[in-house]
């Protein structure tokens, strides 16, 4: 159930107190609602309660430790709240969604059976000890905070870690000793210069306005890693090369004002190429680089959306079929122009010495390709 025009609620309606079976009830957006009503607790049977973006909200009810059931809490963007209630356990709660409670300083202990964690935007700087007793957390999101290194505990199970400082001048190393991280962002760090050497757990890297980030003091070693350096216009040659020549599964964007030479098989505009093999005889398969940059059209218009899907086509030029064997839609973001949009692609079952790439972009009317290019990756003998 969601309630509409909730901004002055002051207690539950008598409609909903009533609705003992309630499972699923959303007050999200409530920017006046200060407190939670402590009849929140009669509803015994909810799964899910949403209180995402309740700017004003500043504290929940201790009521709410009868939610025995509640299955996930969504409290993002709610920018005032201060304490969460202690002394409750709340033994089926499986996600905690904190992110942008900008004003919580307090480690969010009201449940010992938390699976996943959101923290991100928070004021907390201590994680306790208390944590190693939960023993199914497997998530945390979590902002980077400099006693962070004092807290080991959590190095395996933090999977996502936020650095937002313009002060920080560099990644400290020990959080490569975080096995189990996944997503490390790096947002407006306008004086960190170089990156050092990752847990190569690692398969989301997104580093965006980092202006002064010149080197990569490192090596990508997961296959499945993300890497998107938006923004990073000082980035060496050495780093540019790193980032485009590293193997993965999705995509890699760095700063470019044209496709590099090392794409041999190279369009200026249209997003077709054709490239032409010179293997005798032809291999079953090709592993081959692909790399899109992206125009708009109409740079008055603002989008809505940051992201979208190119279609992706390997047309074998002989028989007219297509030959693709992975990745035939692209899922990039953000959109930015002067940005290089790197990806592997493999074909197989080829009959031909010449094969036609196209390049299409989907669900925006806004952006088209521009230049694109293509190379051959090939095997180690």
């Amino acid at each position: 159930m969601e309630l509409n025009n909730c901004s002055r609620l002051l207690e539950l309606p008598s409609s909903i107190r009533s609705a003992t079976n309630l499972q699923v009830l959303h007050i999200s957006g409530s920017s006046s609602l200060v407190k939670l009503p402590s009849s929140i607790g009669d509803l015994t049977n909810l799964s899910e309660l949403n209180l995402s973006n309740c700017s004003s909200l500043v504290e929940l009810p201790s009521s709410i430790g009868n939610l025995q059931k509640l299955w996930t809490l969504q409290m993002c963007g709610c920018s005032k709240l201060e304490v969460l209630p202690t002394n409750i356990n709340l033994k089926s709660l499986y996600l905690l969604d904190l992110t942008n409670c900008s004003q919580l300083k307090t480690f969010p202990e009201i449940s010992t059976n938390i699976k996943v964690l959101k923290l991100i935007g928070t004021a907390i700087k201590e994680v306790p000890l208390s944590i190693m007793l939960w023993l199914r957390l497997s998530e945390i999101q979590i902002s980077y905070f400099e006693s962070l290194s004092e807290s080991p505990h959590v190095f395996d199970i933090i999977t996502e870690l936020h650095l937002v400082s313009e002060d920080i001048q560099e990644v400290p190393a020990w959080i490569k000793g975080m096995s189990g991280l996944q997503k490390l962002r790096l947002n407006e760090c306008k004086n960190l210069v170089s990156l050092p050497q990752l847990s190569d757990s690692l398969y989301d890297i997104d580093a965006d306005n980092c202006q002064s980030l010149e080197r990569l003091d490192c090596s990508f070693n997961n296959p499945k890693i993300c890497l998107k350096f938006s923004n990073c216009f000082k980035l060496n040659q050495e780093a540019r090369d790193l980032i485009m020549h590293t193997s993965t599964s999705r995509y890699a964007i760095l700063p470019c004002t044209q496709v590099p030479a090392c794409f041999n098989h190279r369009a200026t505009a249209g997003g077709s190429l054709t490239i032409k093999l010179n293997e005798s005889p032809l291999p079953k398969s090709l592993r081959l680089k692909g790399c899109i940059m992206l125009v708009n059209i109409n740079e008055e218009t603002v989008d809505d959306h940051d992201s979208m899907f190119v279609k992706i086509d390997i047309i074998d030029k002989h028989n007219d079929l297509k030959v693709w064997r992975t990745l035939r839609d692209l899922f990039i973001g953000p959109l930015l122009t002067e940005h290089l949009y790197t990806f592997e692609v493999e074909a197989e079952d080829v009959t031909s010495t010449e094969l036609i790439f196209e390049f299409t972009t989907k669900t925006y009317d806004n952006w088209k390709i521009g230049e694109c290019g293509v190379y051959q990756i090939l095997e180690a003998p």
